[in-house]
């Protein structure tokens, strides 16, 4: 079936066009590593193939699929599946619906947009819309849902794939309680990514198993590329870690008992910190706004069990000034919420998430309250909690619910808390208190833009030392924006400490970029460029850099090639037409957009410039067609609708244009642009009073 509704059937896929830096050095994975095995002997990847299991290469070596565990661990592998990790990604099957299709077309409000989702056979498609003034849909756009994120325990999200291997999140979410739609988290407001958020690696990294992808691919600046087949959830090997060795071994029957523990990761025989690394890699997540960092050089998915987290992330916390004296609460807040427990500091490590939680199972509602109270009573007798004064003695004050069990002790110290980052949800504090709070912890919240006052290691015994560390910092701030202090003091710090990474000056280089810094960024990256010549993303941006400069012809130069050495990239395409196009050479920049659309077919920008070209070529139609499809793509792209405008206006469509500006200046209410073209188009002004040609 069509995936997406293009007029010309073509289908097509847009990211913002933010310059991609990648790293150029490439790791080998840590891990274990076993004996070599006698020359000519077939390798694991051989034996296990001829049991019909693949075994991993690339980023992330040595991993099988998780139908081999079940070969040997039935119960184990069965009971797994009922975990919300075992669900946490996988292909939109009618079997594994949950939510109420009934429910939709969902309206939001504050973007004034329509959504969809239908289920037509075996397929799920999504669809979004807005209304004009006499009810018509405008800038509507179809995409067929290839993967669902989150086991719907809480929330689900639905994500496509272009055949470049980019995978993008639609704005829809799905809340299983209290069981309705909502934006998803992020998309509560006027101005969001639309259908062009690109799910970049750090996320899949802990939001499903780790991809067969090739070597070096993981590292940072690296595009977000996916293969078509993923797996299905968060499997056994992200806590145990690669089991084809293990695989083998039991399949041969050969290992004594010994050896086949020692070839697979039980993280309950870990020692603490290791033990708690392994849930530590995706939960302990101070900030959603700023995430931990990877160490330079360290892929997204090299981190293996057993390993030293800190050897592969820079974990940050941030102070946030819109909290006020409100404790940071979010989704992923769990072992970060319980290391400020005086349990846990007090508990000289012996307490952690398995003191509680067996990540096999999931505990039946009826037996939670006993389950979770047998593992406080290890170290609390319940005489020690004094009822009356948790109870009556404070219910007015504390709201402390009269009628939870003595017994239950999660309820009153560990309650349900609505996040500050997913505002839809609620989940379980994981700080264990005395006096954790009342009603006002389920309060209702609206979505909000944090305001980053400070950036600090959570954990400063294992972060960077020195100068080491503060690149960390500025990296870690410049890779959400380009923000001038980070910017500048990136800057002092390589320059009186430069750094063996290239990762940093990218970074830096990016951000110069960004803030119009162009003579120091043409710096930045020529010395990059001394190290790594044929980096092709060094390349494309250096090409940016002269550009912006005045240099189109040098900067025609790089950007070939940078495409000679990395043929597919978009952004490449797309400068180079735009370059070609102020040298008045049309032909060859609609080439250039047409190979840009060819491996990001919903890129919106190229969809406009292509639609200008076509008009000025004289295929007026053509060219309508596809400034409409940048629209439905992104209908908050001004430069597009400033256009289509236009040419309507030209065209002498005036209560069209009139239409048209009428929407985009409600999308866009900012656009001084947009707003004086509507008003000299509303006062019977020329099509110069609208703005003109452009």
């Amino acid at each position: 079936m069509s995936r997406s509704k293009h007029p010309s059937d073509h289908r097509r896929q847009s990211r913002s066009f933010d310059l991609v830096l990648v790293a150029a050095l490439v790791v080998g994975a840590a891990g274990m590593l076993a004996p070599a095995p006698p020359e000519g002997a077939p390798t694991t990847a051989e034996v296990l193939a001829g049991e019909g299991l693949h075994v991993t290469g690339g980023a992330a070596p040595g991993y099988v699929e998780d139908r081999a565990c079940s070969q040997c661990h039935r119960d184990l592998y069965r009971s797994y599946q009922s975990v919300g990790m075992a669900r946490s990604f996988y292909r939109p099957t009618p079997e594994r619906q949950v939510e109420d299709f009934s429910l939709l077309p969902f309206h939001h409000e504050a973007s004034d947009r329509y959504y969809e989702l239908e289920r037509v056979g075996e397929h799920l498609v999504f669809r979004r819309y807005q209304l004009d003034d006499r009810g018509r849909r405008i800038f509507e756009v179809e995409q067929e849902v290839d993967w669902v994120l989150g086991s719907g325990n809480h929330a689900r999200t639905y994500l496509y794939r272009t055949a470049a291997g980019e995978l993008f999140q639609l704005p829809l979410a799905w809340y299983s309680n209290p069981g309705r739609w909502g934006m998803a988290p992020g998309y509560d407001r006027q101005r969001h990514p639309g259908i062009l958020r690109v799910v970049v690696r750090e996320c899949m990294a802990c939001h499903n198993a780790y991809p067969d992808v090739p070597v070096g691919s993981d590292l940072e600046g690296e595009p977000s590329l996916y293969p078509e087949d993923l797996p299905e959830g968060i499997g056994c090997q992200r806590c145990h870690g690669p089991g084809a060795q293990h695989t083998r071994l039991a399949l041969e029957g050969e290992a004594d008992g010994a050896a086949l523990r020692a070839s697979i990761v039980n993280p309950g025989r870990l020692e603490p910190q290791r033990r708690d690394d392994v849930c530590n890699r995706c939960h302990l997540q101070p900030s959603v706004a700023i995430p931990g960092i990877q160490r330079f050089g360290a892929g997204d998915y090299s981190f293996e069990p057993g390993q030293d987290l800190a050897a592969h992330r820079v974990e940050l916390d941030v102070v946030d000034s819109t909290l006020g004296d409100e404790d940071a609460f979010e989704i992923n807040h769990h072992p970060y919420r319980l290391r400020q427990s005086r349990c846990y500091l007090e508990s000289g490590g012996a307490l952690s998430c398995l003191t509680c939680h067996d990540p096999h199972r999931t505990v039946a509602a009826t037996q939670r309250a006993e389950h979770f109270r047998k593992a406080c009573l290890t170290c609390h007798e319940l005489s020690d909690c004094d009822l009356d004064e948790m109870t009556a003695a404070t219910a007015g004050a504390a709201g402390v619910d009269l009628s939870i069990d003595p017994g239950d002790c999660v309820s009153c110290h560990m309650p349900k808390r609505r996040t500050q980052d997913v505002v839809q949800v609620v989940m379980t504090d994981h700080k264990i208190q005395r006096r954790p709070g009342g009603p006002e912890l389920l309060a209702p919240r609206q979505e909000r833009e944090p305001v980053l006052e400070d950036l600090v290691f959570l954990e400063p015994q294992r972060a960077p030392p020195g100068d080491q560390g503060e690149v960390y910092r500025a990296a870690a701030v410049l890779k959400l924006a380009p923000q001038t202090a980070a910017m500048e003091h990136l800057e002092k710090v390589l320059a009186r400490s430069p750094a063996e990474s290239l990762e940093p000056y990218l970074e830096l280089a990016r951000a110069q970029l960004g803030k119009d810094r162009l003579v120091a960024a043409e710096t930045t990256l020529r010395a990059v460029l001394a190290r790594v010549p044929d980096h092709p993303d060094a390349t494309a941006n250096l090409a940016v850099a002269v550009a912006r400069q005045g240099r189109i012809d040098e900067g025609i130069e790089l950007l070939r090639r940078a495409l000679e050495i990395d043929p597919v990239e978009p952004e490449s395409h797309f400068n180079l037409a735009r370059l070609l196009e102020a040298r008045g050479r049309r032909e060859e920049a609609e080439t250039e957009l047409r190979r840009a659309l060819e491996h990001r077919p919903n890129f919106p920008r190229a969809w406009h410039r292509l639609g200008l070209l076509e008009v000025a070529s004289g295929r007026r139609e053509e060219g309508l067609r596809d400034i409409r499809w940048a629209l439905s793509l992104d209908p908050v792209l001004v430069p597009a609708a400033l256009d289509l405008g236009r040419l309507l206006v030209a065209a002498g469509d005036r209560e069209a244009a009139v239409t048209l500006w009428r929407r985009s200046l409600a999308d866009a209410p900012e656009s001084v642009e947009l707003e004086q073209a509507l008003a000299g188009l509303e006062r019977g002004g020329t099509q110069s009073e609208a703005g003109g040609d452009r």
